[in-house]
């Protein structure tokens, strides 16, 4: 997906895998863990649709995987840490608007037609 286009729609994973990292840096287990949290179990990412989505997301350049001394002090070497880039989060936010604004005219739709 990469750079988008204004009127684009961000892929579901992606968007909650932006929101997951928008206020923390996290490991893939907790990232699945906050969308898991976030959808109230209605978006489980399974480790291959998880990590696919990262590579993803790292490739587009709206997250970054922290190496060396960018990592957690003391945490595992294991373990792989990502952070939204500010990118990332401009088109988390991006996103999050056009929802909004969507949302609005269905609810003033569905406002108007008595239902």
């Amino acid at each position: 997906m990469g750079k988008q286009d204004s009127r684009s729609v961000m892929r579901s994973n992606w968007f909650h895998v932006l929101v997951a990292l928008a206020g923390r840096d996290a490991h893939g287990s907790a990232i699945a863990r906050d969308v898991l949290d976030q959808t109230g179990g209605a978006l489980r990412l399974w480790p291959a649709t998880l990590y696919r989505t990262l590579d993803d997301l790292v490739a587009a350049g709206l997250i970054i995987e922290l190496v060396g001394d960018a990592r957690p002090e003391g945490e595992s070497g294991r373990r792989r840490y990502y952070q939204a880039t500010a990118q990332g989060r401009a088109e988390l936010a991006a996103s999050a608007e056009r929802m909004a604004a969507l949302a609005g005219t269905a609810r003033r739709r569905l406002g108007s037609n008595g239902k």
